[in-house]
């Protein structure tokens, strides 16, 4: 079977690394590289080489085995693993002193971390609550403002400072995050509150995420992998289907997977009749961009050094935006800021590149989880912004494991993939 594959983000050029070897795959790739959200920039500092992810970056090998397994097969290994801890400073525009500082553990000599007041209170309900829709499964349609809303008012008087957080992940106002699958973005931000003693750790790929996008495409031998040629449109050819690209060429495949932004899958498939029910689906799945910026100068980051985080959110205007800072995992003080709204620019910016995301409505994950429990009729199968109800590298090449195990089950690499996650 010839499998054409549209998006060679993580989705796409995983569900083509799963199917290396047993059916024939064409993989078409609209940027200049693959990747998609996973872009790592090489830096030099301090004599030092740096990979800094520009998009995707934390990753969780404990609690993502796919990913874990897809890296080991892939040849990472645990050296290739950095961890640090994952502290989080919130700010208000114009607000003299940071709204939340949260604990850095033992050995953060002068942090000034937020006392148990309201705010640490209202912080510490909001990660609590999010690990406990989790754990009981909690609908995917109840909204983040719903649920704010019951909370006491103590809460709900920094209730900014909640939806900041999700806000800054998805590009969007605060007040649209209001609207928001509170079980969507509570996952990405469940867990306990940190202590004192030991704050929670995030793990990133010491050369960034591109180490394992190289990993996985350097071990496509038999793929026709077409980079910078976006898919213009999907039609109908006999059995099978033409991938027609916007580069001029038309390629015939058995199967198509369409592992796109949802409008943009949307768009490739206006001239394929039957496709309506997918196209519907595709349309209630809104997305926004977003811009990052890598610099050296400690633009976004909090006035008193002291109480720089991992993670800094600034409340602006509506907006949040966060600076990451990598010096507790490089050793360097190397930055990278949200863009989209922010009036300033940093001074010293290295590199800078735009990425979409989806906005998870309740709608939206309704209409993701229809397309990937499509019947695949004819062939025609979706794969990661379309599918999944969480952002995530493990739900993105989770999608891919699922169409893998319907146009290749007894393929090796999943078969191998199968057996380590369900533990033979």
């Amino acid at each position: 079977m010839r499998v054409g594959i549209a998006g060679g983000g993580l989705a796409g050029l995983t569900l083509a690394w799963l199917l290396e070897g047993c059916h024939d795959v064409v993989l078409l790739e609209a940027r200049p590289r693959l990747g998609g959200n996973a872009e790592s920039v090489t830096v030099r500092s301090n004599g030092h080489t740096h990979g800094v992810d520009l998009g995707v970056r934390e990753t969780a090998p404990g609690s993502f085995p796919v990913w874990r397994h897809v890296a080991t097969e892939a040849g990472l290994t645990a050296g290739d693993l950095v961890t640090s801890p994952a502290t989080r400073t919130l700010s208000r525009a114009r607000a003299p002193e940071p709204a939340w500082v949260s604990p850095a553990g033992s050995g953060a000599d002068g942090r000034p971390v937020t006392p148990r007041g309201p705010v640490r209170r209202a912080l510490a309900r909001f990660v609590t609550e999010a690990a406990r829709w989790e754990a009981e499964e909690m609908g995917w349609d109840v909204t983040l403002g719903e649920l704010v809303e019951t909370w006491p008012g103590h809460i709900r008087s920094h209730a900014d400072l909640l939806y900041a957080l999700p806000a800054s992940v998805h590009g969007c106002t605060l007040q649209e995050t209001r609207g928001l699958s509170a079980r969507a973005v509570g996952a990405q931000f469940a867990g306990p509150e940190p202590s004192e003693e030991r704050a929670p750790e995030v793990t990133y790929l010491r050369g960034g995420t591109g180490t394992l996008v190289h990993a996985l495409a350097g071990d496509l031998r038999a793929a026709s992998v077409r980079v910078g040629t976006p898919l213009r449109a999907v039609t109908a050819d006999g059995e099978g289907f033409a991938l027609v690209d916007a580069v001029g060429g038309v390629h015939a495949v058995d199967a198509v997977v369409l592992a796109l932004p949802a409008d943009r899958a949307r768009e490739a498939l206006t001239p394929l009749a039957g496709a309506e029910e997918s196209r519907t689906a595709l349309a209630a799945v809104p997305h926004r961009s977003l811009t990052y910026a890598l610099h050296r100068d400690p633009f976004g980051m909090p006035a008193d050094r002291a109480a720089w985080s991992t993670s800094n959110t600034a409340v602006h205007d509506g907006w949040s935006e966060t600076t990451t800072w990598y010096g507790p995992s490089s050793g360097a003080d190397l930055f990278v800021s949200q863009l989209t709204h922010r009036a300033g620019r940093p001074r010293q910016e290295l590199a800078r590149s735009s990425y979409r995301t989806v906005l998870p409505t309740p709608g939206a994950v309704r209409a993701r989880s229809r397309l990937a429990a499509a019947p695949g009729a004819r062939r025609l199968f979706f794969a990661g912004h379309c599918t999944t109800p969480i952002d995530t590298q493990e739900a993105a090449m989770a999608s891919a494991v699922a169409v893998a195990e319907r146009l290749a089950p007894g393929a090796g690499r999943l078969r191998r993939l199968r057996h380590d996650v369900e533990g033979g």
